[in-house]
């Protein structure tokens, strides 16, 4: 168990140049500051061009009702009242709404007040994010960088959650809808928080190709590719739903070129749309009649993407394992400019979606490449993470069924002006000025699973979709005004990943605790034990435990996700206590699992397939025009997708920065005896152990203690358990588990005479005798299932570090390693 002087130094310094580099590398990667350089928001830029500003749209449109249909029964655009309108009903929320689109014709074009119809669920929601607004000098830094903050509401006390959508931009630019409202005289109130959109008017059309332009203007000066620009005018064929076929009215509309942004890139373009593949079936185009009486594209819906036809049906639960973790975004460059609907079934199961089908989903996109790519920093494509919710609809202009996808986006505050915000997914991923469908490769991930629907306990409902959109519009809320400091950044604790999931605990959290206060759900279920709502009751608890195996490693919770569960699940008085975010390096390790989008996704897709979801899958690369400056990269997880590399620092990563509990050390504590009572056993009964007192002085035995943590205890964990076995925290078989651990444990046994040939003459004949080896096998054994149940470095080296010592020290282990080197060694 020790080698030459030499070897030892060449190992250890390899040993301690890898767990460097992985130090150093997370280090880098999270901690270290961005540079502080003014930069011209991208919003700012976008805004300037005309078809981007409210105002180039008239507010009286004559579109024909046979092609074109209003997005949804109320639309309407947002503009912050001034704060001495708020005077007259202070601490209340509301704001002005112009409206373009409501039941009542005359009131289209009205400038009326948007407030709250009032009820006890809302007043404690207002309760939780309702602030006053005081820009902290992070804030100001950020403002500085490029990212658009809600500047007009600094300084302003009470700010609820409608005043801050409406001032989340320096512009009144923010465009929403929602279903119905309690008309008044001069208001309109709405229970819930309205959805963000683009555009006022939908249809469905085949693009046939460009038209003539009219004027100068309708040719951009710039766009992607070689010049000259083609026509921003083109001619489109409306599908009819009679024929069921693109033989409608044939106009001329205009799909506006968007101006280059930061790093000299297009966010979308018009460019070659007419032969895009993923327009075979037709675009929907949301937007409205322009100034110019042309219709105006401001989002680009690919109707094939939505229909419920996958292009793969995959089935059984290692297929989709394997799709989750690879095929979904395999050569993903490769694939630019199209699209793939993969379906995962569970084995046995068939499609079975039908109209009003509901539920939740996994959104997650990658990273600009190529020439006018993004920089990259250790091989990471970070992308971002999100949840959405979806419905199967029947479409009023085909008939068919699709997916409809709404986003519950916690977005940090950034330089496109992309919100944080409920928001449909022509406002997110489709709109040509800030949307990403153009420009990012997408995951869209929808789960159906019957322990997400609601439940019923004889009169007493839970919804645990209604409650995780309940907890994401508080963490959206938050996130639009940055808890009152006026910035939400991106940092090692605090993410848009981390965060989302922080919904999702606290939402198992609520449920939990609903179920557990309430004595008629209690009772329900003890009289109804073998019910079908009972025992799918139970599976939701064991998804719940699932989750949280990921969302709180080893049991350990953030002490900020833990208050602010107790408060919203309300096990604590909320009064006096306020929501928390505590950015802080301590946080960040017990959260490091959803730490990064990608490994996110792919651990919470995985638990849901295990769970018996259904899976459907919308993938896009960089769909529309054609951008050949830019390329779509696949999210990765932290150091890329480095073959053997990337792997082993994660492990690394992991093996090093799991917060450690006491179970943790109780389970090193019992490993070490069991493996004590039975060593003890075999080397007493055999001769090979017998009992010696340390033959060295104090300094000497000081000066072996810490040389043998390191080496061989440290090093030789390292090498051996954690390059060799996957992290337990890790998404693998328990084949490959068990696989990995019978190599682990016969090279780590085989490597001792191995090493007594060539490297330590002194192990030799010690390392060779039948005892020796069982005693290292047995402790190779011990060490690996103590790291299967820790995931740690640290107890693993402590169970090598006791042995090893207790051997040499007392166990006449010095005296059987005869030779002595020059140098001292042992």
């Amino acid at each position: 168990m020790s080698v030459s002087y030499a070897m030892k130094r060449t190992i250890s310094r390899i040993v301690w140049i890898l767990l460097s580099l992985a130090a150093i590398a997370l280090a880098v990667f999270l901690f270290s500051p961005r540079p502080v350089e003014e930069a011209k928001a991208d919003y700012w830029i976008m805004s300037r061009l005309a078809v981007n500003q409210p105002g180039y749209f008239p507010l009286e449109q004559s579109l024909d009702p046979r092609w074109y249909r209003p997005i949804a029964p109320w639309i309407g655009r947002l503009i912050l009242p001034k704060p001495e309108e708020y005077s007259a009903k202070p601490g209340e929320d509301w704001t002005w709404l112009q409206v373009y689109q409501a039941p009542r014709p005359d009131l289209v074009g009205q400038k009326v007040r948007l407030g709250w119809r009032q009820s006890p669920a809302l007043a404690r929601y207002l309760g939780l994010v309702t602030k006053d607004i005081r820009f902290t000098p992070e804030a100001i830094e950020s403002e500085k960088q490029g990212n658009i903050l809600p500047t007009r509401l600094n300084g302003r006390s009470g700010v609820g959650p409608l005043q801050a959508l409406a001032g989340s931009r320096p512009l009144d630019d923010v465009v929403v809808s929602f279903p119905d409202a309690e008309i008044g005289e001069t208001s309109l109130q709405v229970e819930r928080m309205p959805l963000i959109v683009t555009g006022r008017f939908v249809a469905l059309v085949k693009i046939i190709g460009e038209a003539p332009p009219r004027t100068s203007t309708d040719i951009p000066k710039v766009c992607p590719g070689s010049p000259p620009c083609g026509s921003e005018l083109f001619r489109v064929q409306h599908y009819n739903r009679d024929s069921g076929k693109f033989d409608g009215s044939s106009e001329v509309i205009r799909i506006p070129q968007q101006p280059l942004v930061s790093g000299g890139r297009f966010i979308s373009t018009p460019r070659q749309l007419a032969a895009a593949s993923e327009g075979n079936q037709g675009w929907y185009i949301y937007g409205a009649q322009g100034r110019d009486n042309l219709f105006t594209v401001q989002a680009l819906k690919p109707r094939s993407l939505f229909q419920l036809q996958p292009t793969e049906t995959l089935t059984g639960l290692r297929s989709g394992q394997d799709y989750i973790a690879r095929g979904t975004w395999n050569d993903t460059p490769a694939r630019k400019g199209t699209a793939s609907r993969v379906t995962v079934l569970p084995e046995g199961e068939k499609k079975s979606w039908k109209e009003g089908d509901k539920g939740i989903g996994i959104h997650l996109f990658g990273g600009i490449g190529g020439k006018k790519g993004e920089s990259i920093q250790l091989a990471t494509v970070t992308g971002h993470f999100s949840y959405f919710l979806y419905e199967v609809i029947r479409d009023a202009q085909t008939g068919e069924l699709q997916w409809q996808l709404d986003y519950d986006q916690v977005y940090a505050h950034n330089p496109q002006g992309i919100l944080s915000g409920y928001q449909s997914w022509a406002n997110y991923t489709g709109s040509l000025e800030r949307g990403w469908l153009n420009s990012r490769p997408l995951s869209d991930a929808i789960v159906k699973l019957d322990l997400l629907e609601d439940y019923n306990f004889g009169g007493v409902s839970l919804s645990p979709l209604t409650e995780f959109h309940k907890q994401l519009e508080i963490m959206m809320a938050r996130y639009r005004i940055g808890d009152g400091t006026g910035v939400s950044s991106v940092t090692p604790a605090t993410s848009c990943v981390q965060d989302s999931n922080q919904a999702l605990y606290i939402t198992i959290a609520t449920l939990r605790h609903q179920f557990e206060t309430d004595p008629q759900i209690a009772a329900w279920l003890t009289t109804h034990a073998d019910d079908p709502e009972t025992l799918r009751f139970q599976r939701l608890g064991q998804l719940g435990d699932r989750l949280e195996q990921v969302l709180a490693p080893r049991g350990v919770i953030r002490a900020d996700w833990r208050q602010n569960a107790e408060i919203l699940a309300g096990i604590t008085d909320s009064r006096g206590k306020g929501l928390i975010r505590e950015n802080t390096l301590a946080n960040a390790l017990l959260s490091w699992r959803s730490m990064l989008p990608r490994g996110s996704n792919d651990v919470i897709g995985e638990i849901f397939l295990r769970s018996g979801a259904t899976l459907w899958f919308l993938r896009t690369n960089q769909v529309g025009g054609a951008m050949p400056e830019i390329l779509p990269l696949a999210p990765t997880k932290l150091f890329g997708e480095m073959p053997m590399i990337a792997p082993m620092l994660r492990r690394t990563l992991g093996a090093l920065v799991l917060p450690l509990t006491g179970r943790d050390w109780g389970v090193t504590a019992i490993g070490l005896g069991l493996y004590g009572a039975i060593a003890l056993t075999i080397g007493f009964w055999s001769g090979f152990l017998r009992w010696r007192s340390p033959e060295r002085r104090p300094l000497e035995i000081l000066k072996m203690l810490v040389f043998c943590f390191f080496s061989p205890a440290l090093w030789e964990e390292f090498v051996f358990r954690v390059l060799l076995i996957p992290h337990p925290e890790t998404a693998t078989s328990t084949a490959n588990l068990i696989l990995s651990a019978l190599v682990s444990i016969t090279l780590f046994t085989v490597y001792h005479p191995l090493n007594a040939i060539i490297f330590y003459k002194k192990g030799n004949p010690t390392f060779f005798q039948p005892i020796f080896l069982i005693l290292a096998a047995l402790l190779g054994l011990t060490c690996t299932v103590v790291y299967w149940l820790t995931g740690s470095l640290w107890t693993i080296s402590v169970v090598h570090w006791l042995v090893v010592v207790v051997w040499l020290l007392f166990l006449n282990g010095l005296s059987r390693l005869t030779r002595r080197s020059k140098r001292g060694s042992f």
